[in-house]
Order: structure tokens, then C-alpha cells, then sequence
């Protein structure tokens, strides 16, 4: 699941992950994305931007966190410096600043998502 509320990046990162084989969904902030995971959503992986309106991504993985889908890998997507202190805090599982690098990207989801047909994002 990718939860960003900029629809650009929400769309790059999905087109780049399904030309490379994964199922993707997307959400535009927290709230979008906890009513996906409530609609039985359990996706491999979550890429996470930590800035959106509604419900942010430490509200977001604060919440994820406390329910019985705390084992879903949270990879933060920020383009902030400080992105990398702050996943390490909220328990994320790694952190990715923007612009993202496509190699990096890849990496990151074939760690935590190996099978290319899982739900990632």
C-alpha cells in the first residue's frame, strides 16, 4: 500500500511497482488507509509519506502499531532529513527520502515483500 497524499508520487510509485510485478494499492492520508486495512486489506508492505492532512503518517503508524497488523512492514517515504530519526522512533521498519531512487526502491519493497505477486504497498 502506497499512502501519500501527493496523487504524482502515490501513481509513480504504483506504476512502478506493478511494471515490476506487485499488486499495489493506494490511499491519500492515515484515515484512507486505516479504512482499507479495516476493509481487510493486509498488504505485504506499507510505503508511508509522514506529511498528509486528515490522519499523518505518525498518527498512521502509531494506530497501525497497536492493532493485530503491527507486523506489516511500514517503509517511510519523507523528504525530510530527519525522516530517518523519526522512522527509527515510530518502529518503522526503514525509511527512504524523496525523490526516491528506483534502485533503492526496489531493494527496499524485494526485502520485505519477496514475492513479487504479494499485495505490496
Amino acid at each position: 500500500m502506497v499512502v501519500d497524499d501527493d496523487d504524482s508520487i502515490r501513481e509513480v510509485l504504483k506504476v512502478f511497482l506493478e511494471i515490476e510485478g506487485y499488486r499495489v494499492s493506494t490511499a491519500t492520508d492515515g484515515l484512507d488507509a486505516c479504512r482499507h486495512l479495516a476493509d481487510g486489506e493486509r498488504p505485504s508492505l506499507i510505503l508511508l509519506d509522514l506529511m498528509m492532512p486528515h490522519m499523518d503518517g505518525e498518527q498512521f503508524i502509531r494506530t497501525l502499531r497497536a492493532t493485530d497488523l503491527a507486523d506489516i512492514p511500514v517503509v517511510i517515504i519523507s523528504g525530510h532529513k530527519e525522516a530517518a530519526e523519526k522512522a527509527k522512533e515510530l518502529n518503522g521498519n526503514c525509511c527512504l527520502l524523496k525523490p526516491i531512487e528506483f534502485d533503492d526502491l526496489m531493494t527496499v519493497v524485494q526485502r520485505f515483500a519477496k514475492n513479487p505477486r504479494q499485495s505490496v504497498a
